[in-house]
This record gives C-alpha cells, sequence and structure tokens, in this order.
C-alpha cells in the first residue's frame, strides 16, 4: 500500500452497519476500512462473532487497517484503566480481524512531555508485539498536544521505532501550522494521513462540533489539499490516504453513495496535486 491508495475511515460512514461499510468501500476503490473500537465492541454485545466479521471483510475484498482510538494513555485513575481496557480490546481486535497497520492515540496526556512520552511509549510496546503502529494525532482546543511540533516531540521522547503522528488535513489548517512545520517531520515518523476539505473559517464556535459536522469532501472546500499533498509527497511519504469525511451532509446520503463521492474527490485532489511534479 502507499500514497495512492485509499483507506475509508470509520466515521465518514458513522451510521453505516458493517456490511454496508464493507461494500462501499469495495465499490469505491477503497483498499481498507478503519473501524472504532467502540463500534467493534458493539457489534460483539449485538451478537457478531470475530468470525462473522472477519468473513464479511474476506467476502468483500478489504480489512480493517486503522483501528481507532486510544486515550487515558498518559494518565491515572479511571482513565489508566479504561486505556489498559481499550488495549485489551484492541488485541482482541488484532486476533480477530488480523493486525492494522496502525492505531490511532489522541490526547489530552496529564503531567508533563516525559510523561506523555513514557505513556506513549507504553501504548507503542503493546502494538509491537503484533507489527502495529500507533499513530499520535493532534488537533487544537479539545487536546494538549494541539500542533505537528508539541506531538512529534513526544514521539521522538518515546523513541519507539513503530510510533508515529496521524497528520490530519482538518487539524493541519486549523492549528495554523505552516507547510513548512510540516515538512520538518521526519519521513518515518508519518504514521497515517487523513484527508478532508472545509472552510477556512470554522462553520460553528464549538471545535468539536465543527469538526464532526462540517467537512468537506475533498476538493470542495477552502484548504490548500494540493499543497498539503504536494508538501507529503516532497517528504516522501508513501502511505494511504485515509479519507475522514465527517459531515452531517454526507450522512443524509446512502453509505455508497458518500464512499463513492469522497473517494472521487479524494483521487481529483491527487491527481492535480501531481500532474506538475
Amino acid at each position: 500500500m502507499g500514497s495512492d491508495d485509499l483507506v475509508l475511515s470509520h466515521f465518514s460512514v458513522r451510521h453505516a452497519d458493517f456490511t454496508q461499510r464493507a461494500m462501499a468501500a469495495t465499490a469505491g476503490g477503497y483498499v481498507g476500512i478503519g473501524l472504532y473500537l467502540r463500534e467493534y465492541e458493539r457489534l460483539r454485545r449485538e451478537g457478531h462473532t470475530d468470525a462473522w466479521l472477519g468473513a464479511t471483510l474476506d467476502k468483500h475484498g478489504q480489512r480493517a487497517l486503522e483501528f481507532e482510538a486510544v486515550r487515558g494513555w498518559a494518565s491515572g485513575g479511571a482513565a489508566r484503566a479504561s486505556c489498559l481496557q481499550d488495549l485489551d480490546t484492541l488485541d482482541r481486535m488484532a486476533e480477530a480481524l488480523g493486525p492494522a497497520d496502525h492505531v490511532q492515540v489522541i490526547g489530552p496526556y496529564e503531567g508533563d512531555l516525559d510523561d506523555a512520552a513514557a505513556g506513549f511509549a507504553m501504548v507503542c510496546d503493546r502494538l509491537a508485539q503484533y507489527g502495529t503502529r500507533a499513530a499520535l494525532e493532534y488537533f487544537p482546543e479539545m487536546s494538549n498536544i494541539p500542533d505537528v511540533g508539541t506531538a512529534l516531540e513526544i514521539v521522538q521522547r518515546a523513541g519507539r521505532d513503530n510510533g508515529g503522528l496521524c497528520v490530519d488535513s482538518w487539524h493541519h489548517f486549523r492549528t495554523g501550522d505552516s507547510f513548512g512545520q510540516l515538512a520538518a517531520v521526519p519521513t518515518e515518523r508519518v504514521t497515517s494521513v487523513q484527508i478532508n476539505d472545509g472552510p477556512l473559517r470554522p462553520t460553528v464556535a464549538d471545535y468539536y462540533t465543527d469538526c464532526t459536522s462540517y467537512r468537506l469532501i475533498p476538493g470542495t472546500g477552502e484548504f490548500d489539499l494540493v499543497g498539503f499533498v504536494r508538501t507529503l509527497d516532497g517528504m516522501g511519504v508513501d502511505v494511504p490516504f485515509e479519507v475522514e469525511v465527517i459531515s452531517l451532509d454526507l450522512d443524509r446520503l446512502p453509505v455508497r453513495e458518500a464512499a463513492r463521492r469522497m473517494a472521487e474527490g479524494t483521487r481529483t485532489v491527487l491527481a492535480q496535486a501531481r500532474a506538475t511534479n
């Protein structure tokens, strides 16, 4: 897999059932899907067996390439206990569906950067047993990992080969990070890339509501996605683009149609970015 391939994010089709998700990914030409660990737990509670989940992916030629998301990895008390339970769940998901390419890790963390690094290293070590990478995502306002520089510092202090960053175009443009700051990340530390579009100014003031309601299909908003892709290409990043367009408008479409539109928009942006390279 490489940067010409697309992965269908779990939350892009957040209301789809598991079979619909796999079918839509295949119809849209995606090489894999993302799976939220809470969704996995829900499916198991409802009586779907691991064997059924795996067979469904196999039937439609899909893989679960991203598991998300781990929280509380540098916390104490109940948050720490919940994190350890989630890591156990991820172990079961890897055994049932095959190891994911990466697991998304999100803040906040407690303590200082060394505490954050130690917690992130713990997650990396748990995932290393089955060859999966940890992808630390950064975003403003909802986390104390507000930008690419802070995230990279945590990853580098952790010092694990399977630890890297999740670079999401929405958060890149919302943090105000420059392409130069992104390009300063060592190539091997970009573990996953999520792509989406949006307006340059927030639609609503609340960051969580804005980023889970008003994302746009790549190529239909105001983000300089051509520059974003060219920056990553120039860095030598060669991982699939995970299409994560969390949108109330897309929620109203049939799942297959939403997945098709997102794939077509992303492929158009990629072609534009690479047309003169």
